[in-house]
């Protein structure tokens, strides 16, 4: 079984023929946020789930949280999605304390796996065993990547971002970034590919406030939560000067539609782990 490095690496090294052949333009850069296109047509705030994400085909949810201020629901899948983002945050910042306290590696997991029972802290009791088990997997990913000859940690959690000069918010949290300078998004869901617009927009959040480039972006997937074992998919992508634009005009698109006060409409199909499913529903 490849670990973390392992499969990022290997398909990081295949993406490079991408980069060569579609290079990423200076206006489309992150720090030439005083510039069209980056510069936005005004400064909102948004979250980067306002911008990236469409499990509402027509962004209405945004519309409702943004323009006419509803409380949505909390869902059972937003939980579990907030529960193992703390516990992957959790067990990262164990690992790099244990290591950097010079434990060995085989000591450090040991110590891990006994404060395991610690996640009943960060997950409601029906997602416990589940969150429990994302944690040991987690850190046996880690702690393999420690011990190869690259001494390799792939995870800094929680990483704090300003978004404001892209008109996001101030308080962006990058899920992670690793020593390869490529940014990571966790998601606790199937694949969409909306997903790959946060990446994007993370990046270029990254490059606003560091002036480094970010070129690529990873997207892990744990999914599982009716199995024994959590399972972990790892997906590594070219932050292309496409998607890059991608994301800018899906920007722009929340940003007109929150300025004029406009109601989308409803979609075709409501998801069922909508915040605003009920209020919809009622109306």
């Amino acid at each position: 079984m490849y670990n973390v490095r392992s499969q990022i690496i290997r398909q990081v090294r295949r993406l490079h023929s991408y980069r060569a052949s579609d290079p990423i333009e200076e206006e489309l850069r992150g720090w030439n946020y005083h510039m069209p296109p980056i510069k936005p047509r005004r400064y909102l705030g948004l979250s980067m789930s306002d911008v990236a994400y469409r499990y509402c085909d027509t962004k209405r949810d945004v519309y409702l949280r943004r323009v006419l201020k509803v409380q949505g629901e909390q869902r059972s899948a937003l939980i579990l999605g907030q529960s193992i983002h703390e516990v992957i945050a959790s067990v990262s910042n164990e690992i790099v304390k244990l290591l950097s306290l010079g434990y060995k590696p085989w000591a450090a997991i040991e110590a891990v796996f006994r404060k395991a029972n610690k996640v009943s802290n960060l997950c409601p009791q029906q997602f416990f065993k589940f969150c429990e088990e994302v944690y040991k997997a987690f850190a046996l990913d880690l702690i393999s990547d420690f011990s190869d000859s690259t001494s390799f940690l792939p995870i800094i959690s929680e990483f704090r971002v300003d978004g404001t000069p892209l008109g996001l918010s101030s308080k962006l949290s990058v899920d992670a970034i690793t020593q390869l300078s490529l940014v990571v998004e966790i998601k606790v869901a199937n694949t969409q590919e909306f997903h790959k617009l946060a990446l994007a927009g993370y990046a270029l959040a990254l490059e606003s406030a560091l002036e480094l480039p970010i070129d690529f972006g990873s997207l892990i997937y744990i999914n599982g939560i009716n199995k024994s074992t959590p399972e972990f998919k790892y997906e590594v992508y070219y932050i292309s000067p496409d998607l890059r634009k991608e994301f800018i005009d899906a920007r722009d698109e929340v940003i007109d539609m929150v300025s004029e006060g406009r109601d989308p409409g409803m979609p075709t199909v409501c998801s069922p782990s909508c915040p605003f499913l009920n209020y919809c529903n009622k109306r």
